[in-house]
């Protein structure tokens, strides 16, 4: 446990990394939303909500922030000694403790800006996006008919502007673990395989989505995907990240055993 907690304690004195880094972007990118908002609220006075998804940029910084993780620290941590198998656990142990405490972050956030400041005066809903616990994003838009043949009828009628403060912190929490844990992975291939396993990678990648995209055209399988997706909740497309969650985990392990440094 104590190598383990010296792992996690070597990620933390990265502060410019973990701290200043997503805050700069995240507070940079608020800015340009506000006076977007502001734009918008000066000619349409005010009758136009704002929906802006530009909060998802801190999911992206985690992305690359995992990514130069390992090049960073996996090299200095095994050169002294630390066990791979340490290193890894420590590593995600502070990737849990450090999304769980962005999603607490983001949670107030959200909660400010729908009860406190109530949009910021100029309808945008930066942080509080309902889209995360009233149900599917699809359905606020795009409501289709059985047997949901991609064509949008109307509105949901069911959908509504609340929705549960644990299920958006929930969404927050798995949503940036699982881009944190797959810029761990793809940190881990270069580690491993430097550029050419990178390349090897995406265009692995690149083949099973053609292969997907191909087949699900052929036999007509975008019509019962899209219905599926109505029918699922934020939290409960969360879930199905979770066992991806895992399948990082363990890769990035087995890569960084045969790992060099």
């Amino acid at each position: 446990m104590k190598r383990i907690a010296s792992v996690m304690v070597m990620q933390a004195r990265d502060w410019a990394t973990w701290l200043l880094g997503p805050w700069i972007v995240l507070g940079a990118t608020f800015v340009i939303c506000l006076l977007i908002a502001l734009c918008i609220d000066w000619l349409w006075r005010g009758s136009i909500p704002v929906y802006s998804g530009a909060v998802a940029c801190i999911a992206v910084v985690m992305l690359a922030v995992a990514i130069g993780t390992v090049g960073g620290t996996f090299p200095f941590a095994v050169g002294f000694g630390t066990r791979r198998r340490d290193y890894l656990l420590g590593t995600l142990a502070w990737s849990v403790a450090y999304c769980a405490c962005w999603a607490i972050l983001l949670g107030l956030l959200s909660l400010i800006e729908a009860s406190v400041f109530k949009n910021w005066g100029v309808g945008l809903h930066f942080f509080h996006l309902p889209i995360f616990s009233d149900g599917s994003p699809l359905r606020q838009f795009c409501w289709p008919s059985p047997p949901y043949d991609l064509s949008c009828a109307h509105s949901d009628p069911n959908y509504v502007s609340g929705g549960s403060s644990w299920q958006q912190l929930w969404v927050s929490f798995v949503l940036l673990l699982f881009m944190y844990l797959l810029g761990l992975l793809l940190g881990s291939i270069y580690q491993r395989f430097g550029r050419t396993g990178e390349f090897f990678f995406f265009g692995i990648v690149f083949l099973l989505l053609s292969v997907f995209v191909l087949l699900s055209s052929y036999w007509q399988w975008w019509g019962t995907i899209s219905g599926w997706l109505v029918q699922q909740s934020a939290a409960a497309l969360g879930l199905w990240l979770v066992p991806l969650l895992a399948i990082f985990a363990l890769a990035s392990y087995a890569l960084l055993r045969k790992a060099t440094v």
